[in-house]
């Protein structure tokens, strides 16, 4: 694999991505001294390639020594961030965030006015978002086919997303603030980071690397009536007491 030849730890991202956040988020936490390369979808292909990745999806964190770690889930075991639940971290990685992505894909992409494509090149170097504008057309298509985020299915994900809310309500119901012990750890992390793209904190980085979405017809009345549930209400409160970015 390529070595790192500054030594310092390297975290690509795709801006927006909740996944990414999850796994910034255990680095800040952790108290752990990173750079961050924001890549544009598409092209972050050749770039996580080129490092030998044996899969193109991101977070990906480019050690000091030259190997990788890929995945927000292998980010955290890195970190070594305790107070996880492998039951309800499977869930909320493996069909609550995959629903939201894909609903709140099916709207956005759908628009041309929803404001997507520049929140995704947000941060990324000139090349990269000079041939994200370009291809902008045919990459739009190829999200929507790669997530299947369909505007017929919108309604079907909807209710999919809010039989997710029912079941994290009982969850906080359950447990109270903390799932785990008395103290904010892994489980916090990955349900607050992995449900904020509904709960939209008004919290650093995820305030501005969400800034400028219009969100359309088609979802803003289902985010507006969202946003009083306990599970978001949840989120904005772990955001507001744990999240301190460096």
């Amino acid at each position: 694999m390529t070595a790192n030849e500054d030594r310092r730890l390297l975290l690509l991202t795709l801006a927006p991505s909740h996944y990414c956040e999850r796994a910034r988020w255990a680095l800040d936490l952790q108290g752990i001294v990173y750079d961050e390369e924001r890549l544009a979808p598409g092209t972050h292909a050749l770039r996580v390639k080129r490092l030998g990745a044996s899969a193109t999806s991101l977070p990906l964190l480019l050690l000091g020594d030259g190997s990788l770690c890929q995945g927000s889930d292998r980010i955290l075991d890195w970190t070594g961030l305790r107070g996880g639940d492998p039951e309800i971290e499977r869930r909320l990685e493996q069909t609550t965030a995959p629903l939201i992505r894909q609903c709140l894909y099916a709207g956005l992409l759908s628009d041309p006015k929803s404001g997507i494509r520049d929140v995704l090149l947000r941060g990324t170097n000139a090349h990269q978002a000079t041939i994200g504008r370009l291809t902008w057309p045919l990459l739009r298509r190829m999200m929507a086919a790669g997530m299947n985020a369909r505007p017929r299915l919108l309604p079907d994900l909807i209710a999919q997303v809010d039989r997710e809310l029912d079941w994290f309500d009982r969850v906080l119901a359950e447990r109270g603030d903390h799932l785990v012990g008395r103290e904010f750890g892994r489980a916090d992390l990955t349900a607050a980071s992995l449900l904020a793209p509904l709960a939209l904190p008004h919290v650093e980085p995820v305030k501005s690397l969400s800034a400028g979405i219009r969100w359309p017809h088609s979802l803003a009345p289902f985010l507006a009536g969202w946003s009083d549930r306990p599970t978001l209400e949840w989120v904005r409160r772990m955001y507001q007491a744990h999240r301190a970015p460096l």
